[in-house]
């Protein structure tokens, strides 16, 4: 076989320039599919300049998420983002899972364990850690560097992302919004970040644009929505709780249940459930398990599962950092660049 120079030299230097976008780390796929190889922006905390992007507007896929549990948006319809609420750090591999159940109305386990644990009277500091989180995920050019052409990905928490920017997109006289994603007749978004452990996101302003998008760079932009990936039911168990030998743990006490007969008095049981409900995650929950004669092993296992749960959130809280036609005239065709745009201070 005859090596390819040229184009090992492609791939290397492919691989180099991936190397160093990750050379400080903080940025990883998350929810998005591995083989996408999404160019992810990952701002760092700034020093001098802001940052300063243009979000940028692309076509429904198949799997935008339900929007208050309808399906509003439909595939080729435009849309600036994806808006979806996510699982973070869940099980031994601290994936994150997008929910199944808030984005796109089918069942999710995880969601499922929330709400049996508030219901069995747990406070929500308890569950609060594998509820789910907001994310929002962008397509952007970035004004930071010389490749103000590259269309990116940006995943980023709702809080600092959307949110301040439509507070900003909002007029105070008009109570209308600016249109900052328009490719025609949209602003730019500049920010910080400060330095802190949290590398919080701050300052968010609308710029205005002298020029338009072309779409030589709308063409560049990827249907997000298809770019993620979607877990069906038992995938997530197989995550959020995998099959392997549970640590016997101390037996917390427990009002809850009913209560439990001297060993002596127990019948002999098997180590499945009588009634094919699922064993030690079903207890209370079904009308059999009042008189059932599998109900103390079952609470026993029901124990057990409780503290790992408890354990694998400590160590996630302990390893979780904070951190997802022609063209018109005047646009940057006849340009050629995309100019950074301006930031002034008020009163100029």
């Amino acid at each position: 076989m005859v090596f390819d120079r040229e184009k090992a030299r492609q791939q290397l230097l492919q691989r180099t320039k991936e190397s160093y976008d990750r050379r400080e780390g903080g940025i990883h796929y998350r929810y998005f599919k591995s083989d996408s190889a999404l160019p992810l922006y990952n701002p760092k905390p700034t020093k001098d300049d802001p940052h300063i992007i243009d979000i940028l507007p692309y076509s429904a896929g198949n799997n935008y998420p339900l929007i208050d549990g309808q399906k509003v948006i439909k595939k080729g319809d435009a849309v600036y983002k994806i808006d979806i609420e996510v699982h973070q750090y869940i099980g031994p591999s601290k994936a994150w899972i997008i929910c199944p159940a808030k984005n796109y109305g089918l069942k999710c386990p995880i969601c499922e364990d929330v709400d049996a644990r508030l219901a069995a009277g747990e406070e929500w500091d308890m569950v609060k850690d594998i509820a789910t989180k907001r994310r929002c995920v962008f397509n952007v050019i970035v004004y930071d560097g010389k490749n103000d052409e590259k269309v990116q990905v940006w995943e980023v928490s709702h809080k600092y992302s959307d949110k301040p920017i439509l507070l900003q997109a909002k007029s105070p006289r008009t109570g209308g919004v600016e249109p900052f994603s328009d490719p025609d007749v949209g602003k730019s978004i500049s920010f910080e970040i400060a330095n802190d452990e949290y590398k919080t996101m701050q300052g968010h302003k609308l710029l205005p644009r002298d020029y338009t998008i072309p779409d030589t760079i709308l063409d560049k932009c990827y249907v997000l929505d298809d770019e993620v990936v979607i877990m069906d039911y038992d995938q997530i168990i197989n995550i959020y709780r995998p099959s392997e030998p549970l640590k016997e743990q101390e037996e917390p006490k427990t009002e809850s249940r009913r209560p439990r007969e001297p060993i002596s008095e127990r019948e002999s049981t098997k180590s499945r459930c009588p009634h094919e409900y699922v064993f030690g995650e079903d207890i209370d929950k079904k009308t059999e398990c009042g008189k059932c004669r599998s109900y103390d092993p079952c609470a026993e296992e029901a124990d057990k599962l409780l503290e790992r749960i408890k354990n694998e959130r400590k160590k996630r809280q302990a390893e979780a950092t904070v951190g997802n036609s022609e063209q018109p005239t005047g646009t940057v065709a006849s340009q050629r660049k995309l100019r950074r745009p301006t930031v002034t201070t008020e009163g100029e």
